[in-house]
C-alpha cells in the first residue's frame, strides 16, 4: 500500500499553467507600450529553417522592423528561435499600424551569423520564396503570423550577396571579420519582497549615440540567464534599461568604460504582493459547486499569521475546516499548528533550519501518527542566472518504514522527482514551468514535499508511476495573470488516471492584499 504521504504529493504538484512570453516593442514614434489597447500581436514563422540549419537549437533572430510615418526611426528586436512545432519566435507586440520588415539575420550564441532572409534585387534573392521589405499590418487584435523563408550563410557569403551592408553579417563563420562591436553580458536580477529572481526572461532597451549625438534604439528580448548582446564601437556612449514586474533598472556607459565580455547586473526591487484569499469551486456536469475558501492573515510586519481554510455545509452555510497558526524564531516560522472545526489541535510541523534558510528537518504530529522528514542540500555543477542547480534528498521516517524522495531545483523551477515507497511504489515526475510568480513562495511556509522553494509556475507535469496511482489527475490548466504577473484564475481539468475520461473542473480564484 502507498504510504499516505504518496496521495499527497499528487495534489501538491498540480499548481500553475501556462502562460506565453509576450514581447512588447514600443514604437518610438508611438510612446508607452505599457497601454495595451493600442498593442498589436505577431510572431514570425520560419518555414524551412530546419532544412537549412543542423546545428545546434540556441539561434537568435534580429529582425528590423520600420513604420512608414517614421523611417527614420526603426526598431530593432532581438528575439530568441524557438524550435517547437514551428520554427518560430515569441509572440511580439508593437503599437497598432502598419509596418515593413526590412531585415531580418539569425545568429547561433557566440554571434556568428548563420542564416538570413535576402533582400529583393540581392543576389541572393531569387532562392527565397520571401524576400525583403515584407508588409506588417497590425490593425485587429487577432494574433497575426508573419512566414518566411531563411537562407544559410555559406563560406564565401557576404552580407551584400543578401542585399544588407556591408559589415551587417558581423561575424562570418568561415571569414570572420575584425570585430567592431563589444560583447556585453546581462544578468537580470530583480527582487520580489525578499526572493531574488535571477533566472527570467526580460527586455533590454539600448539606447546608444554617436558623435553626431545620433540616437540608436533596440530592443533586446533576453531569455532567462545571463546572456550576451553586442554593444556597437560607432557609439560614444549607451543606455541599457530593463524594465519588469513594475521594477526599473538602468545602466550608463561610456564606449571607454565597455569592457569586452564584462557582466552587467540590471534589475530593480518591488514589494511581494499577500495573498488575501484563495477561493475553489468543482464545476461538473454544468453544475457549480463551492468546495473551499482559504483567508489569510498577517501581523504588522508581513509575517503570515495564521491561515483559515472554510469549507460548504450541505445547506451552503460556511464552516471553519482548519485553521493553520505559525509561530517564528528568528524570522522562520518554526511550527505550524493545525485546529479542527471544532477548535481541537489536530496535527503539528515543526520545522528546523540549515543555512542559508533551508529547511533540513520537519516533524509532522497527528495524533499518534509521527512523520520525521530529513532533508539534505546537493549541489550541482549547474548554475542558472546567479544561483547554482541544487537537489533536495528527503527522507521520511513513517511508523512502518522509510520512504525516499528527490527533487531537483533549476532557476526557481522543479526540474525533476522521485518518490519512491518502502513497499516498493514508485512516483517519477519530470516538469515544465513558466516564468511568472507563485504567490506561495512569498509566504515563506514549509511543507513536507518542499514546494515552498518553487519561484515559477508549473506548465507541464509528466509522471511515470509503478504500484499504487491515483484515482484521478489534473492534466490542463488554464491561467489568468494580472498586470503584475501573478495569478488570478486558474481553470484545472481533471481526467480518470484508468479511464481518460473527463471528470470535473476545479476553478481557482486568488485575491491579495
Amino acid at each position: 500500500m502507498k504510504s499516505p504521504i504518496t496521495f499527497t504529493v499528487l495534489l501538491l504538484f498540480a499548481f500553475f499553467a501556462c502562460r506565453r512570453e509576450v514581447v512588447v516593442c514600443p514604437d518610438t514614434a508611438i510612446p508607452d507600450s505599457s497601454d495595451t489597447t493600442l498593442q498589436r500581436n505577431f510572431r514570425l514563422v520560419f518555414v524551412n529553417l530546419r532544412e537549412q540549419w543542423k546545428g545546434p537549437e540556441n539561434l537568435v533572430a534580429h529582425v528590423t522592423v520600420e513604420s512608414p510615418r517614421t523611417p527614420e526611426k526603426p526598431v530593432f528586436l532581438t528575439v530568441p528561435v524557438r524550435f517547437e512545432n514551428l520554427c518560430s519566435t515569441p509572440v511580439i507586440s508593437l503599437p497598432k499600424g502598419a509596418y515593413r520588415i526590412k531585415a531580418l539575420t539569425i545568429t547561433d550564441n557566440s554571434g556568428v551569423t548563420r542564416l538570413a532572409t535576402p533582400v529583393a534585387g540581392s543576389p541572393k534573392a531569387g532562392q527565397s520564396g520571401t524576400p525583403l521589405s515584407v508588409s506588417l499590418t497590425l490593425d485587429t487584435k487577432t494574433e497575426k503570423e508573419i512566414r518566411l523563408e531563411v537562407l544559410s550563410v555559406g563560406a564565401t557569403d557576404t552580407a551584400a550577396s543578401f542585399g544588407y551592408p556591408p559589415g551587417s553579417f558581423g561575424k562570418n563563420p568561415d571569414n570572420p571579420q575584425p570585430p567592431m562591436d563589444k560583447r556585453v553580458f546581462i544578468r537580470s536580477l530583480i527582487r520580489v519582497g525578499e526572493i531574488v529572481y535571477d533566472s527570467i526572461p526580460v527586455q533590454l532597451i539600448v539606447k546608444s549615440w554617436d558623435a553626431k549625438e545620433v540616437m540608436d534604439y533596440r530592443i533586446h528580448y533576453l531569455a532567462a540567464g545571463t546572456q550576451s548582446v553586442y554593444l556597437s564601437a560607432k557609439a560614444e556612449r549607451f543606455h541599457l534599461s530593463v524594465k519588469k514586474w513594475g521594477s526599473y533598472s538602468e545602466l550608463t556607459l561610456s564606449q571607454a568604460e565597455v569592457e569586452e565580455n564584462a557582466v552587467y547586473d540590471l534589475g530593480g526591487q518591488v514589494a511581494a504582493k499577500k495573498l488575501k484569499s484563495v477561493i475553489e469551486s468543482r464545476i461538473a456536469g454544468g453544475t457549480t459547486t463551492p468546495q473551499t475558501k482559504t483567508d489569510y492573515e498577517y501581523h504588522p510586519n508581513g509575517e503570515i499569521r495564521q491561515r483559515l481554510i472554510w469549507g460548504k455545509k450541505p445547506d451552503l452555510s460556511s464552516y471553519v475546516v482548519q485553521k493553520d497558526v505559525f509561530a517564528y524564531t528568528n524570522n522562520y516560522i518554526t511550527t505550524i499548528q493545525s485546529y479542527n472545526e471544532s477548535n481541537a489541535l489536530v496535527r503539528t510541523l515543526t520545522a528546523h533550519y540549515g543555512l542559508p534558510g533551508r529547511v533540513t528537518l520537519l516533524e509532522e504530529t497527528k495524533g499518534s501518527a509521527r512523520i520525521t522528514a530529513t532533508a539534505a542540500y546537493v549541489p550541482l555543477e549547474t548554475h542558472s542566472g546567479r544561483t547554482r542547480d541544487y537537489r533536495i534528498d528527503v527522507a521520511y521516517r513513517l511508523g512502518n518504514g522509510i520512504d525516499y524522495y528527490a527533487k531537483t531545483m533549476r532557476g526557481g523551477a522543479v526540474v525533476s522527482d522521485v518518490y519512491r515507497g518502502h513497499t516498493g511504489g514508485l512516483e517519477e515526475g519530470t516538469y515544465d514551468y513558466d516564468f511568472s510568480i507563485n504567490p506561495y513562495v512569498h509566504l515563506h511556509i514549509p511543507d513536507l514535499f518542499f514546494t515552498q522553494y518553487a519561484r515559477h509556475n508549473m506548465v507541464v507535469s509528466r509522471k511515470i508511476r509503478t504500484g499504487a496511482y491515483p484515482q484521478e489527475e489534473p492534466y490542463d490548466y488554464q491561467y489568468v495573470y494580472d498586470a503584475d504577473d501573478y495569478p488570478k484564475e486558474l481553470l484545472t481539468k481533471y481526467r480518470s488516471t484508468k479511464t481518460g475520461a473527463d471528470l470535473f473542473v476545479i476553478r481557482t480564484v486568488f485575491t491579495y492584499w
